[in-house]
């Protein structure tokens, strides 16, 4: 051609894409704006030529029922929007009522479908009731389970799933199909959660793993173990995975790796701590709690336990429970911990009961129950530890108490459950169900206590009454009873019925503590008063009763490892408020509060006891250390003022080697103070004092 250009001949048919889609020569739906003009944010070029022919064939078969169910969907998404009809859709009709128009008196009137197509007579007749909806179990295409309540835009997007398998050669992933199942970069979420975490892959993680003859004894020891130990792992469901681990285990899913170092780690934990206990009897052969929870956390990243559906709260769980016992991290930080792993509970649906949500086995139902169940506990008592709300609210949620089943009840292939076993018959789930009554009337009362109004004194009272029926309640079994009358039961019976004691009397102290320094000259708080004191010196007599049965020679001499796993903030609360209590009867002149000295004398005695079994154990931790400096601070001013003449004689358990106090450690001044004069402790104040340990002395290194 001489002009170096071609001749351009004009179309006979019509354009059907818009121009910009026409010059760059791209996919167009016809629409105004078209999806791809949407899509590169040029929305105000798209248009079309004057004869372009926007019309498509008309559907049918597929494509019609396609293009109904995409009306379908914008017609509920716009329903959503403005407030008006709820759609009819494979789902089911949902009996929300329709919006109308402003009544004469200026208010909406609610209209179910049903009441707009029936006759005048049912419509005026019958009250609009709602329907409960069930839950909606979404499954992604990497085997992610989600809970999505029935409001949730996930659960009407499903209906776009059922309409994307008409649609063909779509090659996008689904947006919410949690993506590829690559495990070889950790999340940023997860380094929010844990810190600096290495970039790591599974074959650098299973290095640390022990020899196999080393698991299997740390398995089984975790399996035969009663203390402790919530059943959350069924053993023949774990052993089969296990032997399927160990044929290829850069193979197995990076969380249940983590469940695997988890329970070796909580192994190694508790043998540590009972080797501790017999002298001179060391396995070298367990690997380190510290190096095995570290392996645990990095598989939950490497796994993206955000999105995990099996496997992950197994894992937190004892994750939880091993930096409990070993005091590895601070309360505040394992306090956050759980409000993830409460969360992924949320998300996966374990606060309703498996009974509301479908495809769920027997067998998975019931070891959802026992996961919720432990998370529901851990989080009650850690919450209230710290000081904060429960981060569960109980309105919300409907799962129910396992039932008392031994490991061989169950089996995976189950169609139902059997009846549960007796509560005289012990097995793992057998604490935490017994449990479970008395914790529901401790949350109560905690969130009574934590109120922003004060309660009335009738529903405190009421409280009490209801918790002391509980506790009355329980089997014969976990009633209380002190160590030396338990010489048939097992060690761990004998400590479980011990904490569940101890709840109960937290219970009263802390729903009475507040009635001990207010309105003294009115005997109607007097109930109150006593009752906070009389379980505050059952909770120290109960540390004496534990203190003297795993010395040389008690029962629980060979277990006493058991022992030193409790935790040691019941046995402070209680000394503070037995310390409050002698403060404020020292300097009343009111009758009503200061006549009772025998009440002195036991008061006084129990203090001495507790610091002298916290002088005799300053060794074992940086916290029982802090005790035995504080009670002694306490003892001492309580002793100075002169309680009725009562002069203070040295406890025969109390460490002579004691330092006296150091009145130069943080918070000695101030907590000197409250001692002295003030008619109410510090509360806050206190929990910095014993939970701040870092800031104490520098040699405390374990």
């Amino acid at each position: 051609m001489d002009s170096g250009y071609r001749k351009v001949e004009k179309r006979n048919r019509p354009p059907v894409s818009c121009e910009p889609c026409r010059t760059r020569k791209l996919k167009c739906n016809r629409e105004l704006p078209c999806d791809s003009c949407v899509k590169r944010n040029k929305s105000s070029l798209c248009h079309y030529a004057s004869n372009a022919n926007r019309t498509r064939p008309t559907p049918s078969g597929p494509q019609r029922d396609l293009k109904e169910r995409l009306h379908t969907l914008e017609a509920m998404v716009s329903s959503f929007l403005s407030g008006d009809a709820v759609i009819q859709t494979e789902r089911g009709r949902v009996n929300d009522p329709i919006r109308r128009g402003p009544s004469a008196s200026g208010t909406f009137q609610n209209v179910t479908p049903s009441e707009s197509n029936s006759s005048p007579s049912r419509a005026g007749g019958e009250e609009n009731t709602l329907t409960p909806e069930t839950p909606y179990m979404h499954e992604t295409g990497d085997g992610q389970v989600d809970y999505i309540d029935r409001n949730h835009w996930l659960s009407i997007l499903e209906d776009i799933k059922e309409v994307r398998e008409h649609l063909s050669g779509s090659s996008h992933p689904s947006p919410y199909d949690g993506g590829s199942q690559e495990h070889d970069r950790i999340e940023p979420d997860a380094g929010f959660l844990f810190g600096a975490n290495p970039n790591v892959d599974i074959s650098e993680i299973l290095t640390s793993l022990p020899p196999q003859p080393v698991c299997d004894r740390l398995l089984s020891f975790y399996f035969s173990t009663r203390f402790l130990v919530g059943g959350v792992v069924h053993p023949a469901k774990f052993q089969k995975e296990y032997e399927a681990f160990w044929d290829a285990p850069e193979k197995a899913p990076p969380l249940w790796t983590g469940l695997l170092f988890g329970l070796l780690g909580f192994a190694t934990c508790l043998k540590n701590i009972a080797n501790i206990a017999k002298v001179g009897d060391v396995d070298e052969s367990i690997p380190s709690t510290r190096l095995m929870q570290q392996r645990l956390i990095q598989c939950l990243i490497l796994g993206k336990y955000a999105t995990a559906n099996s496997f992950a709260l197994e894992a937190f769980l004892i994750h939880l429970q091993t930096s409990f016992i070993t005091s590895d991290h601070a309360p505040v930080n394992l306090w956050f911990e759980m409000g993830t792993v409460i969360r992924l509970a949320f998300r996966m649906g374990y606060h309703r009961d498996p009974e509301h949500l479908a495809g769920i086995s027997a067998f998975d139902g019931e070891m959802r129950r026992r996961v919720w169940l432990n998370i529901f506990q851990i989080e009650a008592l850690m919450s209230f530890q710290l000081g904060f709300p429960s981060m569960i609210p109980g309105e919300f949620c409907d799962s129910k108490v396992p039932r008392n089943l031994d490991y061989p009840d169950l089996r995976m292939d189950m169609k139902e459950l059997p009846p549960g076993r007796s509560f005289s018959e012990h097995t793992p789930v057998l604490y935490t169900v017994v449990k479970a009554p008395v914790m529901n009337m401790f949350k109560k009362i905690a969130a009574h206590t934590q109120a922003l109004t004060v309660p009335s004194y009738e529903n405190t009272l009421a409280l009490g009454a209801e918790l002391n029926r509980v506790y009355a309640s329980m089997p014969d079994t976990f009633q209380r009873r002190d160590v030396n009358r338990s010489f048939m039961d097992s060690s761990a019976l004998i400590l479980q019925r011990c904490t569940i004691e101890i709840l109960y009397l937290k219970g009263l102290v802390i729903l009475h503590r507040r009635y001990i320094s207010y309105d003294l000259n009115s005997p109607k708080y007097a109930p109150s008063r006593r009752a906070s004191v009389e379980a505050a010196l059952k909770i120290l007599g109960r540390q004496e009763d534990l203190h003297n049965a795993s010395g040389p020679g008690g029962r629980l001499h060979d277990d006493r490892w058991m022992v030193l796993s409790l935790p040691i903030h019941d046995f402070l609360l209680a000394a503070m408020v037995l310390c409050l209590d002698l403060s404020v009867r020292m300097r009343s002149q009111s009758p009503v509060v200061a006549g009772d000295q025998d009440l002195t004398t036991r008061e006084y005695r129990a203090l001495q006891v507790s610091q002298g079994i916290w002088a005799g154990n300053r060794s074992a931790s940086p916290e029982t250390h802090i005790a035995a400096l504080a009670l002694e601070l306490m003892i001492k001013k309580v002793a100075n003022k002169g309680v009725y003449g009562f002069t203070p004689s040295p406890a025969p358990i109390v460490d002579s080697a004691a330092p006296d106090i150091d009145l130069e450690l943080p918070y000695a001044e101030p907590m000197s103070h409250m001692i002295d004069g003030s008619e109410s402790l510090d509360w806050g104040l206190l929990d910095q004092y014993f939970q701040n340990l870092d800031s104490f002395n520098p040699d405390f290194s374990m």
